[in-house]
C-alpha cells in the first residue's frame, strides 16, 4: 500500500507542477499582451499630443493673421503689418492677392519657417471697400491646412451700404 500511495503522490506533484507552469505561461502571455496594448496607446497618445500642439499654434497664427486683416485696407498694408525679416511674399492670381507668410515652430517670423500662413485678399468690383479673406495655416509641406479661418473687412469711409 505504501508503494501505491507514494506513486500517486508523485503523480499529483507532477500534475500540480504542470498546472503551475501552464498558469505561469498564461499569465506571462496576458502580461505581454497588456504591455503591447499599452505601448500602442502611449504611442498614439504621443502623436495626438503633438498634433494638438500643432493645431493650437496654427489657431493662434490664424487669429493673429485675421486681426491683421481686420486692421488693413489693402494687401500692401497687410504685408507691412505681417512682414518681418522677409518672411512674407505677396502674389497676385487673377482678382485675388495672396500673401504667404512663414513662421518657425515657436511662431516667430522666419523666412524658411515650418508654418506657412496663406492669406487670400479678394475685393469685388461692385464693392471696392470690402474684402474677403481666407487664412489657412499649413504645417511644413502638407497640402491640407491644419486650420483655416474665413474673415472679411470693410475699410470704406463715411457712408453705410443698405
Amino acid at each position: 500500500m505504501s508503494k501505491k500511495g507514494g506513486m500517486s503522490r508523485d503523480k499529483n506533484k507532477k500534475r500540480h507542477m504542470s498546472e503551475f507552469y501552464i498558469e505561469t505561461l498564461v499569465l506571462v502571455v496576458i502580461f505581454i499582451v497588456v504591455i503591447l496594448v499599452l505601448t500602442r496607446v502611449f504611442a498614439l497618445s504621443g502623436r495626438m499630443s503633438t498634433r494638438a500642439g500643432l493645431l493650437t499654434r496654427a489657431v493662434r497664427l490664424a487669429e493673429n493673421a485675421g486681426e491683421a486683416v481686420a486692421a488693413s485696407d489693402s494687401p500692401e498694408t497687410l504685408l507691412r503689418l505681417l512682414e518681418e525679416n522677409g518672411n512674407v511674399r505677396l502674389n497676385r492670381e487673377g482678382e485675388t492677392d495672396i500673401l504667404d507668410a512663414r513662421y518657425d515652430e515657436d511662431m516667430r517670423p522666419a523666412k524658411d519657417g515650418s508654418f506657412r500662413v496663406k492669406i487670400t485678399w479678394k475685393t469685388e468690383e461692385n464693392m471696392p471697400d470690402f474684402a474677403e479673406s481666407v487664412v489657412a495655416v499649413y504645417w511644413m509641406e502638407e497640402t491640407e491646412p491644419v486650420y483655416s479661418l474665413e474673415t472679411a473687412v470693410y475699410f470704406g469711409g463715411g457712408e453705410v451700404l443698405p
